[in-house]
């Protein structure tokens, strides 16, 4: 049997026309290995413990689980009074981490997590990885620039850059975990 072509199908172009679907939409098949389910994605906004082999490093250095880029911390016993930080990138701390704790269980989700006693802070190696707007802190002399990007640091405006959800199959199937 041989589908009609839908881009010709006049019936299907007026209803577009009517509801002002300008865009032709796209349609990934579902894939459980590299999607996340409705069920994974709330859970996932709440927060999920699981090692280095679910973690993937996009080739931006962003953090992803499945199909959605995530932030990372660790549950760290007797932490120091300084803010803990987050990653968003596979920075160098995380790298020499992953060396030296193997088996370290990893906290990740889609939102910061509640201050615990300080807010969050981002981690600048991870700034540092990404060169996210223009922070260099290896650079003295654009030192008070790095400075503030890294205390004006929003979330909101990471995810503008590097969008939330979904991340293609196509690029996900090019990555290896960072396990």
């Amino acid at each position: 049997m041989k589908l009609p072509d839908f881009l010709q199908f006049q019936p299907f172009n007026t209803l577009r026309s009517a509801m002002g679907a300008e865009r032709l939409g796209a349609f990934e098949f579902f894939d459980p290995r590299l999607h996340l389910s409705a069920t994974e994605r709330e859970r996932l906004a709440g927060g999920l413990t699981l090692n280095w082999s679910h973690l993937r490093c996009l080739h931006d250095y962003t953090l992803a689980y499945k199909n959605s880029r995530v932030l990372l911390w660790l549950e760290e016993p007797g932490q120091s009074w300084a803010a803990p930080n987050y990653h968003l990138a596979y920075c160098r701390v995380l790298q020499q981490l992953r060396r030296e704790r193997p088996t370290q269980p990893l906290q990740i989700s889609t939102e910061l997590p509640p201050p615990d006693p300080w807010p969050w802070q981002v981690c600048p190696k991870c700034l540092q990885q990404l060169q996210f707007q223009g922070y260099d802190a290896a650079r003295t002399r654009h030192r008070e620039y790095s400075d503030r990007v890294m205390e004006r640091f929003d979330i909101a405006d990471f995810y503008a850059q590097y969008p939330l959800y979904p991340v293609t199959s196509k690029v996900l199937r090019a990555l290896d975990s960072v396990g």
